[in-house]
């Protein structure tokens, strides 16, 4: 009875593993196609249905081969497959899916186009494989001849790791392991549920020497492939932030810290002042404008809130942005320097913080928004419906906005068209000036030195509708058509 019950306790610590996996997986695959593509319901939407198709298909096949196969195959099966998958997965389908999808969008593919071709090229066989796992373990476990009870019981325990999977990756292994270390926990969970199902021990001990070697393999080729000039890396729950030293156009030196792939702030090496042109622009407006209370939504390098509080008329900075990591690595790898006092962090979602400023009466003179993640903005905040929460907090709003030279693309007329629908007018400015393709903006409400007026026409983007994903990366890489 004793081996009985230590049986059936590794059939629901592998059945657990495997919904863990799988949602862990879901979560780890959208987070990697954000530094190219960006957040948006396409990627989330398309990435769930290649992973749910694999899933049926594995449930499929899985349910049609334990009706053949005796305990002994079976077990031999889920051992291969389990650990077939977590190889699949460290040495494939995590590290080449930024790099496959950038390739595919280069080549011409839509956007959902490339990213289902993306996650059904490197995901679909491994999700594949470990679904097989239910049905395996359900035949394995209808000793009563109650099939529907036996299927139950292990989808129980499948849902449960999946419940933990999808809540633990984001919440837990992000934060603290960062995106790198979350995958090669999910590896080693498939290992190690392979080397339980193994039928002898001395097996399962070499399964899981062999994930461990497997696993330091890669993780060696990963950190051999950094470049030279990286200073500090981490991959947050949210992005994967990078600082690395780089020679600028006029041949300085500047320290640049990477959010998800894109250049989000610089600083001179050896002054320490802002390097990027449209911080400088906006410090400049700011100036010009001279609020005492001034908001940044996006804080990043934390470059402009600096630069903002060291003006003497600024009273408070209030800085938003969505990951809490970055003032702490801003000021400890970046900056070097804690910041000022007159800077209040607020870690929440752009959208909520503005609300909750509305809703306690707060104004400023001068916004700047620079929420970038990536090479875009998060489309929740190219809407009509978040320009004018903005709108309603402050008096001046400017907004840097990376968009094609001639600004005529339809993601461009498009975001111009909302901001002015929720301000009244649109300024722009070309502040790098010599940009080949797309260049950076700066858009206001009002009329700076140098700008111009925008009186072109696009359709508004709305939270009800909102195609600035598509837009954007048609932008980017070509037509869709």
């Amino acid at each position: 009875m004793h081996a009985f019950d230590h049986e059936l306790l590794t059939i629901w610590i592998v059945a657990f593993a495997e919904g863990f996996s799988t949602l862990a997986v879901e979560v780890i695959a959208i987070r990697l196609a954000i530094p190219v593509v960006g957040s948006s319901m396409t990627l989330t939407g398309v990435m769930l249905g290649v992973v749910l198709f694999a899933l049926s298909a594995g449930y499929w096949h899985g349910g049609e081969l334990s009706a053949r196969w005796d305990s002994l195959r079976t077990r031999a099966a889920l051992t291969r497959n389990l650990l077939l998958a977590g190889a699949i997965y460290a040495a494939v389908s995590f590290p080449a899916e930024a790099i496959l999808l950038g390739k595919l969008l280069d080549a011409g593919l839509s956007l959902a186009l490339g990213i289902g071709v993306a996650a059904t090229a490197l995901f679909a066989a491994p999700v594949y494989l470990v679904a097989q796992t239910v049905p395996l373990l359900a035949e394995l476990t209808n000793t009563e001849g109650k099939a529907g009870k036996a299927s139950g019981k292990v989808l129980f325990y499948s849902t449960l790791g999946s419940v933990a999977g999808g809540i633990v990756t984001p919440i837990f292994l992000f934060p603290h392991l960062g995106v790198r270390g979350s995958t090669y926990v999910i590896c080693g969970l498939l290992f190690g549920a392979s080397a339980l199902m193994a039928a002898r021990r001395f097996g399962r001990w070499k399964i899981l020497g062999s994930g461990a070697l497997f696993l330091a393999a890669v993780h060696l080729a990963s950190v051999a492939a950094k470049p030279a000039n990286e200073q500090f890396s981490f991959d947050s729950a949210h992005q994967n932030i990078r600082i690395v030293s780089e020679r600028a156009a006029a041949g300085r030196m500047e320290r640049v810290m990477y959010l998800n792939g894109g250049r989000a702030s610089g600083i001179f090496s050896d002054t320490g002042q802002s390097s990027f042109a449209y911080v400088r622009e906006a410090d400049q407006a700011l100036a010009a404008a001279r609020s005492p209370y001034v908001l940044a939504v996006g804080a990043a390098g934390f470059t402009f809130p600096r630069d903002a509080a060291a003006l003497p008329f600024v009273q408070q900075v209030d800085a938003v942005d969505v990951d809490p990591a970055v003032r702490r690595i801003a000021e400890r790898q970046f900056l070097e320097q804690p910041l000022p006092a007159k800077i209040r962090f607020f870690p929440l979602s752009a959208r909520y913080a503005l609300r909750r400023f509305r809703e306690q009466g707060m104004r400023y003179g001068f916004a700047l928004l620079d929420a970038y993640s990536g090479k875009g903005i998060p489309d929740e905040l190219l809407t009509l419906d978040f320009f004018r929460d903005v709108h309603a907090v402050a008096e001046h709003t400017a907004a840097n906005v990376i968009l094609d030279r001639a600004a005529e693309s339809e993601f461009a007329a498009n975001v111009l068209a909302s901001f002015r629908k929720a301000f009244g007018r649109v300024w722009i400015k070309d502040v790098k000036p010599g940009d080949e393709d797309t260049t950076n903006f700066l858009v206001t409400n009002w009329e700076i030195p140098g700008s111009v007026e925008w009186t072109g026409t696009g359709r508004v983007y709305t939270d009800d509708r909102n195609t600035a994903d598509r837009d954007h990366v048609d932008m980017l890489w070509g037509s869709e058509e």
